[in-house]
């Protein structure tokens, strides 16, 4: 009897098809499960992705801004560090099961070399948002109270004092006014010392419908310091000089700095933030420029940039794209034919306001890992850590719109005194200032708010 020819099971080409449900898992988990005819570990698979994506888009179309918000919360950045690694991990084992139905890997398998590209790019696809949110998470840490490091700005500065932990923190959540001061330091070269050239105290209505920007002139003197007493100095020496003698000033540099002007406007100042005028160019061109309208030309031959040399800036009224340097320089002249200490706290008001603006329109994504290296070279805050998210909800519900810009100036707040002792100075109407407290926290409009003037 012939032995019947031996029987042998001939499998359809693996390579293609092994490559194709690859693929199709990688677009989406289950689909290559599905193509396979596993339709159980298809849905297995499918269906948590799908209610995450699913979710995602919800939130996102309906609390887009709490979510870009939470983007300057620690726990919520590790948060979707975590959820990130997990659905790596997922999309990683649909994509290898998919192609393990129909072949087993080899070298010499063009299928498992194109499995294996499309691993790759998983893993650069969930490695890159994880970089950045590790990033952002250092940043954080370097600019803020209580981060990882500790604002890393003011070991850098020795006019700062080490930050302490602001009291009377406002329930933003509730509705309560933020009051933050800030303080640009200008150390460009041949400055020996870090003096407060530009102290401008943001007011942010939560319900947006009061916020305010008012600008303290640097050469006031004779403010009273939270005893009391008047400091017979010119304000911008304050904080360095209360860093300086501790024993004179027991709330140091920056919290003597709060307290004095939360004294002189009437308002609790809430936290305080410092920025490097010399990093302001790097956050500038971080976010890809700005837009700004100049409404007063400025002529300043004068003016010394960032590296000590004297180039004069010029600009005439008009529609502008501003890059960095070009935004430096125009919040930083103040020697032009008719400009002054108040026109140039104008300026900065106004670009302030445009970068609030440019990053609000939906660009922040985008400018993130630019604005990360800038931010942490650039601003210090006693902000906490746990409560950067908050403040930046704040600063998106206020209504730039309504938004008040006040400059302190003569003849409405003060009087100029050119030939006192201490050189030019300016002698404030601390009634008249202290009103603005009264008037902003009433809801009322806070004034007057007259063209600044071009004196010094």
């Amino acid at each position: 009897m012939d032995d019947a020819p031996e029987q042998r099971y001939a499998p359809p080409p693996s390579g293609p098809r092994a490559s194709l449900a690859a693929f199709l898992s990688f677009l989406f988990p289950g689909l290559g499960q599905a193509y396979n005819g596993e339709s159980g570990l298809a849905l297995l698979l499918a269906a948590p992705v799908a209610i995450l994506v699913g979710l995602v888009g919800l939130v996102l179309a309906t609390a887009s801004s709490q979510v870009l918000a939470r983007l300057f919360d620690v726990r919520f950045l590790i948060g979707l560090i975590v959820m990130d690694l997990v659905l790596l991990g997922w999309r990683l084992i649909a994509v290898l099961q998919a192609h393990g139905h129909w072949a087993r890997p080899s070298l010499r398998s063009r299928a498992t070399w194109a499995t294996a590209l499309l691993v790759a790019v998983t893993l650069a696809m969930h490695a890159i948002p994880a970089f950045y949110a590790v990033k952002a998470i250092d940043t954080l840490g370097s600019v803020a109270l209580g981060g990882l490091h500790g604002p890393t700005l003011s070991n850098r500065l020795p006019a700062f004092d080490r930050l302490g932990e602001p009291s009377g923190q406002p329930d933003v959540g509730a509705g309560e006014r933020v009051n933050v001061l800030l303080v640009g330091i200008d150390s460009a070269p041949g400055r020996t010392t870090q003096l407060t050239d530009t102290m401008l105290v943001v007011s942010l209505d939560p319900d947006g419908s009061s916020s305010a920007m008012i600008s303290v002139p640097r050469d006031l003197y004779g403010v009273p310091l939270p005893d009391g007493t008047p400091y017979n100095q010119k304000l911008n020496s304050l904080m360095a000089d209360a860093a300086d003698h501790g024993a004179d000033f027991p709330l140091g540099g920056v919290g003597t700095l709060k307290a004095t002007i939360g004294k002189l406007l009437g308002l609790p100042i809430h936290y305080f933030g410092a920025i490097n005028l010399l990093g302001f160019k790097q956050t500038v061109d971080s976010i890809g420029g700005v837009n700004m309208t100049v409404t007063r030309a400025v002529s300043d031959p004068t003016y010394v940039d960032e590296y000590g040399h004297q180039i004069g800036f010029y600009i005439q009224p008009g529609e502008y794209y501003m890059n960095g340097r070009t935004a430096l320089a125009f919040v930083r002249s103040r020697k032009g034919v008719g400009d002054s200490d108040f026109t140039r706290a104008d300026r900065q008001q106004q670009l302030l306001t445009a970068i609030r603006d440019k990053l609000t329109a939906g660009n922040l994504l985008l400018a993130l890992p630019g604005l990360l290296d800038a931010v942490k070279n650039t601003i210090a805050t006693d902000v906490p850590a746990g409560r950067l998210a908050e403040l930046a909800q704040a600063v998106q519900g206020a209504d730039m719109s309504e938004l008040q810009r006040v400059v302190l100036q003569p003849p409405d707040f003060m009087r100029a005194d050119p030939f006192s002792s201490a050189g030019y100075i300016l002698v404030p109407d601390l009634e008249a200032i202290h009103a603005i407290g009264d008037q902003l926290v009433s809801g009322g409009t806070i004034g007057p708010t007259a063209e600044p003037s071009a004196s010094p």
